[in-house]
């Protein structure tokens, strides 16, 4: 929990530090590499899989190499912001998460309208204005959107199976009822349970809370977690807890964890990143690999399809860089149609919505019509705003109180309205 506001305070604090005085280069710049700083699932995306190397022919034109710097999701968000606030920068290229991002780092990148304007990526009106204005401060554009993660339901089809079940949830009522009836002990003594999550992102949560008509803050940011329709999402999800249907130790379960209990067949659902899928049934680590499926998630209680939680990383350029002109011609690169057809084989989710139509795509890709289901409506988890990552941490502590008993449910969610209001942009 204390992970995004440690970053958040570092982050700030090496912004002050740049502008007050200059700092020394943490890596010695090389005229014939380009450095990129990212998550690993970005270098895979670009270069591995079944797309093959997007990056080969211009690195071969260009006679350069790329060096790829890869970090874990909160440690490639610092570095890049820190890379960015030295006087003399070594990256040229940093990818960010929209939820790390905000207008008082605006400043460190280039405005890409520009970049645009001279040299602009083929059928840029494509990528869906949403994924832009989640890096858009104050009319800058300061990243190109490259990936989103949007959640759906995975489901163990042998579990729902046995327990008679032919079909997903269609609304999240039943899907409630479901979690309950998928949480039991098979005969080999494993403990199934119906929904796990993952508490160190606030996404999963609200995910749910959406579905029941509430949410956490809205686009003109308002706390509406405390309102009647969000406290009924809240209340179903305690209630699951209390049933043992979310396992005990709930509060604690990363990321990393979920794919484990899906893996192992001790969970029966989550909702998670539709890309999720590959890992629920790798062969080389899954029990249940070809056994896992992915849909949309289940209808909102009024009828209408669930805003799922997507998140956007996108390709910044720091205004620091040596060779801004070689690193805006691998964003194009990393952003042409073709391209994103590439990475989308290689297991991006692709910010191109044509990318889904794409043959070679529907037939390596299963759930390729389904995600471009759920993108149509898909959300970011909160409005960008420089206090977000606090704000989130504090309802996913006020979550756990109401989980735990330690507060009812309307308690915890007014007391996160009360913390986290002031926080907000006036």
């Amino acid at each position: 929990m204390q992970g995004r506001r440690g970053i958040l305070k570092a982050l700030v604090a090496a912004v002050a530090a740049a502008v007050a005085g200059p700092f020394a280069a943490t890596r010695a710049y090389a005229a014939d590499r380009l450095t990129v700083i990212g998550h690993a699932v970005h270098k895979a995306a670009a270069t591995t899989g079944a797309g093959g190397d997007v990056t080969a022919p211009w690195r071969a034109k260009q006679g350069v190499e790329v060096e790829w710097l890869t970090f874990g999701v909160e440690a490639a968000n610092e570095r890049a912001f820190k890379e960015a606030s030295l006087a003399e920068g070594s990256a040229d290229i940093v990818f960010i998460l929209d939820r790390y991002t905000g207008p008082q780092f605006a400043g460190l990148f280039e405005d890409l309208r520009a970049w645009q304007a001279n040299d602009p990526i083929p059928d840029f009106a494509e990528i869906p204005a949403g994924m832009l204005a989640a890096h858009t401060f104050g009319g800058k554009l300061t990243a190109i959107p490259f990936r989103h993660a949007t959640h759906g339901l995975h489901y163990n089809t042998e579990f729902f199976a046995e327990k008679g079940v032919t079909e997903p949830p269609k609304t999240v009522v039943e899907a409630v009822a479901l979690a309950e009836k998928l949480t039991f002990k098979r005969a080999d003594g494993v403990q199934v349970y119906g929904l796990v999550m993952n508490f160190d992102d606030p996404a999963t949560p609200i995910d749910w809370i959406r579905a029941f008509g509430g949410d956490f803050i809205t686009a003109d940011y308002k706390v509406v977690i405390d309102q009647p329709a969000a406290m009924r999402g809240v209340t179903a999800l305690v209630d699951l807890y209390k049933k043992g249907v979310l396992p005990k130790n709930s509060m604690n379960l990363k990321t990393e964890d979920v794919t484990t209990f899906m893996q192992q067949g001790r969970a029966a659902m989550t909702n998670n990143p539709f890309n999720r899928y590959i890992n629920y049934n790798d062969p080389k680590a899954s029990k249940y690999p070809g056994k896992i499926a992915v849909v949309a998630l289940p209808l909102g209680v009024d009828g209408k399809a669930t805003p799922a939680k997507t998140s956007v990383w996108a390709m910044a350029i720091p205004r620091n860089g040596r060779n801004k002109e070689r690193a805006w011609s691998f964003v194009k690169l990393l952003s042409q149609p073709d391209s994103t057809i590439a990475e989308t084989l290689n297991g991006n989710g692709p910010v191109r919505p044509s990318a889904y139509e794409d043959a070679k795509v529907k037939a390596l890709i299963p759930y390729a019509a389904a995600e471009k289901q759920a993108l149509a409506s898909a959300r970011l988890v909160v409005p960008g705003f420089p206090n977000s990552a606090k704000a989130m941490d504090i309802f996913i502590e006020e979550l756990g109180n109401a989980m735990l008993g330690t507060k009812d449910p309307q308690t915890a969610m007014s007391d996160v309205k009360k913390r986290v209001q002031p926080l907000l942009p006036a």
